[in-house]
């Protein structure tokens, strides 16, 4: 199984292909900036793609991340999200944040949602949304397991 650890940052993962803006460690195995599309990996490369506390950073087009973040993602694969909430005082003071999240945000991207079949043609790109959970502390951010749907 292949994982990808996006903006690892000092979370490295020693089973995974670590990520980040920057090679500032030696673990660091791909330096890229995630606004730059398409990412550097190829399609349907990896089985799992972890990106804790690193997409609200990003000034790109928010479908345009989910809609890479598919490409790269094997049928069928899993995407661990950890996102900031909206109503986090603590989300709001970090000035590098472009977004914030409802545990609703990503139910366009998933056709049995409401959102996602009024918004169905936002992306042909689809996902099903396996959990959404607060931190216990402080429900300062919300953490999210997605599916790649194929045939959705």
């Amino acid at each position: 199984m292949k994982s990808l650890n996006l903006g690892a940052g000092n979370r490295i993962d020693p089973q995974a292909v670590n990520h980040d803006l920057t090679k500032h460690r030696p673990e660091i195995a791909v330096a890229w900036d995630l606004n730059v599309f398409p990412w550097p990996w190829q399609a349907d490369e990896f089985d799992v793609i972890n990106a804790w506390a690193v997409l609200e950073h990003l000034s790109a087009d928010r479908l345009a991340i989910f809609n890479e973040l598919w490409r790269i993602l094997k049928p069928g694969g899993l995407l661990a999200l950890k996102l900031p909430a909206w109503n986090s005082e603590r989300a709001h003071e970090d000035l590098t944040h472009y977004w914030y999240v409802t545990p609703r945000s990503l139910d366009s991207l998933d056709p049995r949602t409401e959102l996602g079949k009024a918004h169905f043609f936002y992306t042909s790109r689809k996902w099903q949304i396996v959990k959404v959970k607060w931190t216990s502390a402080g429900k300062s951010s919300l953490y999210f397991r997605l599916q790649k749907v194929v045939n959705g």
